[in-house]
């Protein structure tokens, strides 16, 4: 089962929502989505991991994200093996203009004036990643098309609810409640307006066609 998002203000969401058609336009080329979402779980892992290395002394901050990176490696590994049982090879990664352009956006807004302010916007921009994420891969298990990957993307769904709502619960452990919900507010209008800008195509962070 998927886990379902709180529906209190504890916890925020994306601003924008993902049609079903862009699921059944990603199925068409299946080989060239499921490198991209290779590649995706690859850079979740290495993120974390980059992330931990820069933050070794933030009490329990070792023991969150250590299951986190554990659980990214064993997602990479499912699809690398759903790849490779089809007879094809993981193809070469491609920049993300989606992810990057969070991380553009986010240097262009004020600072945060806390210390280590520019912290929180590593944790929350992780937060939009994992809860995008976390809605494709809904969009994914419902698409007839990917009716033999169901039971992967379901069980992914539950993952990366986990990580997203991780995420957010880091930021409001190590900063105060208001900076969080006015920077998680800001992120989230950029990732919106982000989304909506890309061209569709069979990658986990693309744009919609039509739109």
């Amino acid at each position: 089962m998927t886990q379902a998002l709180p529906e209190s203000d504890q916890f925020k969401r994306q601003l924008s929502q993902t049609p079903a058609s862009w699921a059944t336009e990603s199925a068409r080329d299946l080989m060239a989505l499921l490198s991209d979402h290779a590649h995706c779980e690859l850079k979740a892992g290495a993120n974390a991991m980059t992330m931990l290395k820069r933050n070794p002394n933030r009490p329990g901050f070792a023991l969150r994200l250590a299951p986190l990176i554990k659980e990214e490696c064993d997602h990479l590994h499912r699809v690398l093996r759903e790849i490779e049982m089809r007879g094809g090879v993981l193809a070469q990664d491609a920049p993300n203009p989606w992810a990057e352009g969070l991380h553009a956006a986010a240097r262009k807004l004020p600072p945060v004036r806390l210390p280590h302010g520019g912290f929180l916007d590593v944790l929350l921009i992780s937060a939009l990643i994992e809860m995008r994420s976390h809605e494709r891969f809904e969009r994914l298990a419902e698409c007839a098309a990917m009716r033999d990957l169901e039971s992967l993307y379901r069980n992914l769904c539950e993952a990366e609810a986990r990580h997203g709502l991780l995420f957010q619960e880091l930021a409001r452990e190590t900063f105060p409640a208001a900076a969080v919900e006015e920077r998680f507010a800001l992120l989230a209008e950029q990732e919106a307006v982000l989304m909506e800008r890309l061209p569709p195509g069979p990658r986990i962070h693309s744009g919609v066609a039509g739109l």
